[in-house]
């Protein structure tokens, strides 16, 4: 009991102190994660304090919410600082958590994840892939909010991949969820995609009417903060449609209202430098004089902060603009720039521009460009059909999957059910079958005790019968004794009688002639004498007759061997034929069950009468048994059901190993 104490004691402190640790690591974590994310330190400091984050978070022994939710902030932080393997390592680790405990949420959030790594990577076809997963499992635990979100990042890959109708399409799902749940911001998203997709499809002024909405949109996001960017990337795509339109002025005038943003240099520098160029442009086209200054800004911001889609848009607008003053030169290297940016980068769009103005700016060369060109545009369109028939086989075969797997679990419910209902019933018949079985077991029973009862009963009248003919068959003896062989008797004596008054020689031999007689009638009353005494042991022994004709049948019918003692009360022959009867049924019983179980060598049984009771005991030298498991057998139940009839009292005792005894006491006048 002590060291239940203790180790009790053990746990509670272990728990205890184990609860206390868990707010001081979390405060660790949370100020790892807050000087990750800040942008005024240097990158290797903010990955050393990423790391001592992992450490911690490893180093937790236990898998519960928490310990997944510090592994996706772990994870924002690797992706925030452009360290993509170990983003993807953090998240396939989640991923792997969550599968093994079955958490559908955070495996579908998992798998955005990794859909995020590899659209970042652009391999849209495996991002895809993972958006589509992520999907599916959010429409499974209804997660509306997430759902969309999945579902719009499918969109912006078909936008990538110019399929303008897909994405349009998926993108009118998001929004139809978007106003369900009130989401403002995504409403505008949806906005942005639709204005994007309708233009690539050439319907520009649905597209810029779809624009037009996600700037009126702004108004109602809440975060004050990402107003101004939402602001300015509204503004460039409107302006880039006019762009696309040749409508110049209008797109130079909402190029120069973007540029207006306060801040906008220092807290997008992207999305500034990317408006400065298209207002360069647009100036560019209106008036061919114009516009340097501003592309080359705009080149020293992309240059300075590594944009390399900027840097490459930047020189291809400056190769147009030196084109256009026929400075051949400058515009030859700044393309060469571009060209080699381009490849290196994998932006092959941008690399069909340089090599169109590779054919202008070297005539010469010009077929060779010109078949290269050709060549890429070609492989570009076949790698676009490619991977917009892939993206189509992903969702059909995902959704194939998904339907086989509902298919394969139906079947399995019906399978699982149908097995249910054959068990319930093949139970339910076999349940009727034993009952009715055992009711029929019961009735034969009833009907063979009821028979064995009657033979019995007819055993004892039979014996009854016979004492009853004994008794008037010794009657009519006595009768003989008493007026036969008396009566001769007193003829003898009252003849003997004269020799007292004559004893002359004639009445002397006449005597001794009566005295022979006498000895003759003598032998006749010891022969009646002894055929009395007989009979008598046979009225005494009536009832013991049946019980040694029964020990007869259990040495025959089971062990020949064994030693069987009785001890018996004349008394017994005094009992009510009920009694009797009821007394032969138990003995009958525990007998059999001797001989049967018990293996016994020696059995005892004893009859004796006492105050007006039967006491009645019967022990063996078997094997015992156990109590609670046979007391509800028919034997011992009939035996006790015997007694309660008689009023009387049994008890059965018996120990394995060291045989049973049942004693029984009953009443003899009732």
């Amino acid at each position: 009991m002590k060291q239940i104490i203790i180790l009790f004691g053990f746990i509670f402190f272990v728990g205890c102190n184990s609860n206390e640790k868990t707010p001081v690591i979390q405060k660790k974590l949370d100020s790892y994660f807050e000087n990750s994310s800040n942008v005024n330190l240097d990158k290797k400091i903010r990955l050393k304090y990423i790391d001592s984050a992992k450490n911690l978070i490893q180093g937790a022994s236990t898998i519960d919410s928490i310990k997944i939710k510090n592994y996706f902030k772990l994870a924002n932080r690797y992706f925030i600082l452009l360290e993509y393997e170990e983003y993807k390592k953090t998240t396939n680790k989640i991923l792997n958590i969550s599968e093994s405990i079955n958490d559908t949420l955070n495996i579908a959030k998992a798998e955005y994840y990794l859909g995020d790594y590899y659209f970042s990577l652009s391999k849209n076809d495996s991002a895809y892939y993972y958006y589509l997963g992520a999907e599916k499992k959010y429409e499974k635990i209804e997660d509306k909010s997430n759902l969309a979100r999945t579902i719009l990042h499918k969109a912006y890959i078909l936008l990538f991949e110019k399929d303008f109708l897909g994405s349009e399409s998926e993108t009118i799902k998001v929004l139809n969820i978007a106003k369900e749940i009130n989401d403002q911001s995504l409403i505008y998203e949806c906005y942005v995609n639709l204005g994007s997709s309708l233009s690539g499809l050439g319907n520009y002024e649905k597209g810029l009417e779809y624009h037009q909405k996600a700037l009126v949109q702004i108004k109602n996001i809440e975060d004050e903060n990402y107003k101004p960017i939402f602001q300015a990337q509204t503004l460039n795509n409107i302006g880039f449609v006019y762009l696309n339109i040749n409508k110049f002025n209008e797109a130079s005038q909402i190029f120069a209202e973007g540029l207006k943003i306060n801040n906008l240099k220092d807290i997008q520098p992207i999305l500034y430098s990317s408006l400065l160029d298209n207002y360069a442009y647009s100036i560019f086209k209106i008036n061919k004089k114009k516009g340097l200054e501003d592309f080359q800004k705009a080149l020293t911001v992309r240059d300075k902060i590594g944009d390399v889609l900027g840097k490459i848009n930047s020189r291809i607008h400056l190769t147009e603009y030196y084109l256009s003053q026929n400075d051949t030169l400058k515009a030859l290297q700044l393309n060469s720039e571009a060209n080699k940016l381009a490849k290196e980068s994998h932006y092959n769009k941008e690399v069909l521009v340089t090599l169109d103005f590779f054919t202008k700016l070297l005539p010469k060369e010009g077929l060779s460009y010109a078949r290269d060109y050709i060549k890429l545009n070609d492989s570009l369109q076949k790698q676009e059909r490619a991977t917009r028939n892939k993206l189509a086989r992903i969702e059909f075969e995902t959704d194939e999957i998904i339907s086989e797997k509902e298919t394969i679990s139906n079947q399995r419910k019906i399978i699982l059910i149908a097995s249910l209902l054959i068990i319930s019933f093949s139970f339910l018949l076999y349940v009727i079958l034993y009952q009715r079985s055992k009711h029929k077991e019961l009735v034969f029973a009833q009907q063979q005790q009821e028979s064995n009862e009657e033979i019995y009963r007819l055993m004892l009248n039979n014996q009854e019968d016979i004492d009853e003919v004994r008794r008037n068959v010794k009657r009519n003896i006595g009768l003989e004794l008493h007026d036969n062989i008396l009566n001769r008797l007193a003829g003898v004596r009252l003849n003997l009688f004269s020799i007292s008054r004559k004893q002359d020689e004639e009445t002397i031999k006449k005597a001794l002639e009566h005295i022979d007689y006498i000895r003759v009638i003598e032998q006749e009353i010891r022969a009646f004498s002894h055929h009395l005494h007989n009979e008598s042991e046979i009225y005494k022994s009536g009832f013991k007759n049946i019980l040694d004709e029964l020990l007869k049948n259990q040495k025959e019918t089971y062990s020949p061997e064994s030693n069987f003692e009785i001890y018996y009360d004349d008394a017994m022959n005094n009992m009510s034929p009920e009694i009797k009867m009821n007394v032969y049924r138990i003995i009958q019983e525990a007998f059999n069950n001797i001989n049967k179980y018990a293996n016994a060598t020696k059995i005892v049984l004893i009859l004796d009468t006492e105050d007006d009771f039967l006491h009645l005991e019967i022990n063996d030298n078997g094997i015992g048994f156990n109590e609670k498991k046979i007391k509800n057998g028919i034997g011992l139940k009939n035996m006790k059901s015997r007694t309660e009839a008689m009023k009387g009292e049994i008890s059965i005792t018996s120990e394995k190993e060291k045989g049973t005894i049942i004693k029984l006491k009953v009443p003899l006048v009732n």
